[in-house]
């Protein structure tokens, strides 16, 4: 008989004792306090987005901004515009609107000009602001962008890279809205407030002018320099922001006659005419410029000074012409049959917008013309006397051809017998 195999009983189980012997939840033990913070933490979502949803699309309602195109007109010559990825110049010869971010102007040879406008958008016709482009000047659109929506507080922003040349810029409000330039060139970058200012740019420095408003110079790793009203300044090559002086500016070089003769100066007499004298001397206390010719009277003479000055004036306003005379004698009556023998004269060589070469005089006697002898451009000095002399602004009496080059500028004597003298020639410009 086989035994049956027996079988050690399995450890019961108590089922509720394992349950109660398992922690309970907290949230379990107080089903209350658990459905508050589920309340709360919902009242507070719901805060957050009653509250954020609103704030975000205000957010994005001042911030949302469209690109703004600019309209250009050529006003001398041809400009050569470059669309955005494309090597191909386009000539404009008039208005042309729709230039877009990305687009490069460039103005070519003496006698191109031209105006980029920065319109207000919208339904309105107005300009926020203008960019005369002179001769010789490169420029790319970097950025032009205006609020999305009219009742945004947020400014019309225009990001300018000049390459190279002569820009006037002027900016305004309009509807109560604010336009910030920027101006980026290869020695640094200048953030403009409204206002009206120059940059003069070439591969040693950028000139800046501040006529109106302030300039915030921005150079990487330096504080910030701001520019104001009235002033000029210089970044170099290097970086450097040199000290700013006075807007105003004298474009000649020894206005005083304090150097040597042939060092700033240089004396010259016209061919086949018989020369005078010229010196610098002590007179009264000042230094000047001595002309003399005594000799055989109705023999045509001529002796002067003349300087190279080589100066672009285009972003002025003002061009103003100073000097001081004194005329002991001269025997010619008046200033010739012609009105062109002055005792002294003064004459500035000059290239105006047009690219055509002028020359704009005035001279000074004390010697009264016969009546059959018509005189023009000059006036009746006194004898003997120091006379100071201020011409109009030249930009305006020219303003038929302004000029846009400054070539030379030459003091000088002409007549028959003459002595006299003259000091503090300034070529000032604003």
């Amino acid at each position: 008989m086989t035994a049956e195999p027996s079988v050690s009983p399995s450890p019961t189980v108590d089922e509720s004792s394992s349950i109660e012997s398992q922690p309970m939840p907290r949230w379990r033990e107080r089903p209350e306090r658990a459905a508050w913070v589920v309340l709360l933490l919902s009242f507070a979502f719901f805060l957050v987005l009653v509250t954020g949803i609103p704030l975000a699309v205000r957010n994005l309602y001042h911030a949302a901004a469209a690109r703004q195109p600019l309209q250009f007109e050529t006003t001398v010559g041809t400009v050569l515009l470059y669309q955005p990825s494309s090597d191909q110049p386009i000539a404009i010869t008039d208005m042309r609107e729709g230039v877009s971010e990305g687009s490069r102007l460039e103005t070519t040879g003496a006698a191109t000009q031209g105006v980029l406008g920065l319109p207000a958008g919208g339904m309105s016709d107005e300009l926020m602001g203008t960019i005369l482009l002179y001769p010789n000047t490169a420029l790319e659109i970097v950025s032009s962008r205006r609020p999305y929506f009219a009742g945004s507080n947020q400014t019309y922003t225009l990001r300018i890279r000049l390459y190279r040349g002569q820009v006037r810029m002027f900016t305004r409000s309009a509807f109560d809205r604010p336009v910030v330039v920027q101006i980026e060139t290869p020695q640094g970058e200048a953030h403009l407030e409204e206002g009206n200012y120059a940059f003069i740019v070439n591969t040693e420095s950028s000139e800046v002018v501040v006529k109106q408003g302030i300039a915030k110079l921005i150079q990487q790793g330096q504080k910030a320099v701001e520019i104001e009203s009235g002033l000029r300044t210089w970044i170099q090559a290097d970086g450097t922001i040199l000290p700013a002086v006075p807007v105003v500016h004298n474009l000649l070089r020894d206005s005083a006659f304090a150097r040597p003769l042939g060092e700033v100066w240089e004396s010259y007499t016209p061919p086949h005419v018989t020369p005078g004298t010229v010196e610098f001397i002590e007179k009264d206390g000042r230094r000047a410029a001595k002309f003399l010719y005594r000799g055989p009277n109705q023999v045509h003479t001529e002796i002067g000074l003349r300087q190279v000055v080589d100066e672009n004036v285009q972003s002025y306003d003002s061009l103003v012409v100073r000097l001081d005379v004194n005329l002991d004698w001269q025997t010619l009556p008046g200033a010739g049959e012609l009105s062109s023998e002055f005792p002294i004269r003064v004459e500035i060589a000059f290239t105006d917008i047009y690219g055509e070469e002028r020359k704009w005089g005035y001279g000074f006697y004390n010697t009264d013309p016969p009546p059959e002898y018509p005189l023009f451009g000059g006036e009746q000095a006194p004898i003997f006397t120091w006379h100071s002399y201020k011409s109009d602004n030249l930009m305006e009496v020219l303003d038929a051809t302004p000029p846009a080059h400054i070539e030379s500028i030459r003091l000088y004597a002409s007549g028959w017998n003459y002595l006299s003298f003259a000091s503090d020639l300034e070529l000032i410009v604003e």
